[in-house]
């Protein structure tokens, strides 16, 4: 079977012939804007596949495009109240701009339905999660889901989908799983995306291996139970799943995303700390400490309790970098719940750390909860743990001063065009730190997308800083090209 993937990125973008396009079935150009988490990201890159595949030209800026879809989050109301903007702003250029088309797709339309009908008239079509392959109809003659619970269909993404990667030629996004059985009471989640439900193990294999046949480098493994993954086909396990991924030997760098504490075992921890092509990173979110509390978000407790399962993941592989998030401000949560968190994430277990202010939505149990806080309070908890984690990690970053590792280079630095980017294992796409390069050791300067090595010369922050070396062979007195380090990076 030929595969329909194709890779559009950084390095990957074929050129396009805009006169045989003309010629035989070019439709237009067509603009995905994609909010919310890295399991949206590939529901676009579906879509754009699928529009590419009936003959639209994919752009990046909606200004240029006569065909926009907006993929849309619904996970909390500021992520309502962003696509909402987010549309508003883009129908707006139907009336001064090339726009003709407007499709809304994604959570928000399986979360608020009928309601986004009645107050955006602007929109020509909506699109569930679970009818994102029809979006060329929806952009052409004007298809629109409708939802109905009953008859749903409920989308699972496989290998043999068309898909145009959007993260670049080097590091893609794979979703091994949809929908969520976790009762967590602050989550709408599961009303949104429906039960879980596990890919085939040969179908994940079979992409990663089309994404490194293409030159992908990094391949980051998403779900939102990602340890669960098989569990309701009873075909395989995450563990199965990695070792037959790391046998391919498709791609050098494996990362796993959002796994849950119950399914995290000690076979499938040695599994990621054996494995040469598995990332000794973990993306844990323990989202508390107090166990009042996570028991109210009837969240693992008992043997899974925070500190027992960060203590449980690094008596197993000690050099494994742990990622968490937590949510501060949850109805209830008290004044020692908040101390015991802000000591927990001092202590340093952590190599990064996201904090969240709880956020009340309608149709999760947590939304009728006494003990509502204030959103002001809610801040300025969630501000006391993130300086918790910068202190602690200025100590744990510490010691990588004067250490080699293995990066992936991502190219020039946003804020900057004399320095580089770039990401060592334990550093994941767009949430992480990363390692900013000032010099390279040689005279050639590394493309995105280069798996190489730098020794770290200091910390900036939630960075490092170092030397590229572009041959680890070369003399200790090779040419060094300097890139100059700015103050706004230095300063972190």
């Amino acid at each position: 079977m030929a595969k329909k993937l194709s890779i559009v990125g950084q390095q990957a973008a074929p050129k396009i012939d805009r006169r045989a396009l003309r010629a035989k079935h070019f439709r237009g150009r067509a603009s995905v804007i994609t909010l919310g988490c890295a399991k949206n990201q590939v529901d676009s890159e579906v879509m754009a596949g699928v529009l590419k595949g009936r003959g639209y030209e994919m752009v990046s800026d909606v200004e240029e495009a006569e065909v926009a879809v907006v993929n849309t989050c619904g996970f909390l109301e500021s992520s309502i109240q962003e696509s909402l903007k987010c549309i508003r702003d883009v129908a707006a250029l139907k009336k001064g701009g090339k726009l003709r088309r407007l499709v809304v797709a994604g959570c928000l339309v399986n979360r608020m339905g009928q309601e986004l009908r009645e107050t955006l008239p602007d929109v020509d079509s909506y699109l569930s999660i679970d009818d994102i392959l029809k979006v060329g109809d929806a952009v052409g003659s004007g298809f629109e889901t409708i939802l109905d619970d009953a008859a749903r269909p409920y989308f699972l993404y496989d290998d043999t989908m068309p898909r145009c990667v959007s993260t670049g030629s080097y590091t893609a996004y794979v979703k091994v799983s949809e929908g969520c059985n976790r009762p967590c009471t602050f989550c709408i989640i599961p009303k949104i995306r429906g039960a879980m439900r596990s890919r085939t193990l040969q179908s994940v294999v079979q992409e990663v291996e089309t994404l490194g046949a293409h030159g992908v480098r990094e391949v980051n493994l998403v779900a939102q139970d990602l340890t669960s993954y098989g569990s309701d086909i009873q075909e395989s396990d995450l563990t199965q799943l990695l070792r037959a991924l790391n046998d391919t030997q498709a791609v050098p760098w494996i990362r796993l995303l959002y796994a849950y504490p119950v399914g995290t075992t000690e076979e499938l921890l040695r599994t990621v700390g054996e494995l040469p092509n598995v990332c000794d990173y973990f993306d844990i979110p323990l989202q508390h400490s107090s166990e009042a509390v996570l028991r109210a978000m009837k969240r693992p407790i008992g043997k899974f309790a925070a500190r027992k399962m960060v203590e449980f993941i690094h008596k197993v592989v000690p050099q494994m970098a742990i990622r968490t998030t937590f949510i501060v401000g949850f109805p209830g949560e008290t004044e020692e719940d908040v101390r015991d968190l802000e000591q927990f994430v001092g202590e340093g277990h952590f190599m990064n750390v996201g904090v969240f202010t709880y956020s009340r939505e309608a149709g999760t149990p947590s939304f009728g909860y006494e003990g509502q806080i204030a959103e002001e309070e809610k801040a300025e908890r969630r501000e006391r743990v993130m300086l918790a984690q910068q202190r602690a990690l200025e100590k744990t970053l510490a010691p990588f001063v004067g250490q080699t590792l293995e990066v992936l280079v991502e190219g020039v630095h946003p804020e900057s065009d004399q320095l580089l980017v770039s990401r060592s294992r334990f550093q994941a796409p767009e949430v992480d730190g990363t390692v900013i390069i000032n010099r390279v050791k040689g005279k050639n300067i590394p493309e995105s997308g280069t798996l190489g090595r730098v020794e770290v010369t200091q910390v900036a922050g939630y960075d490092l800083i170092g030397t590229y070396l572009s041959d680890t062979r070369a003399p200790h007195n090779a040419d060094v090209i300097e890139l100059n380090i700015g103050p706004s990076v230095a300063a972190g």
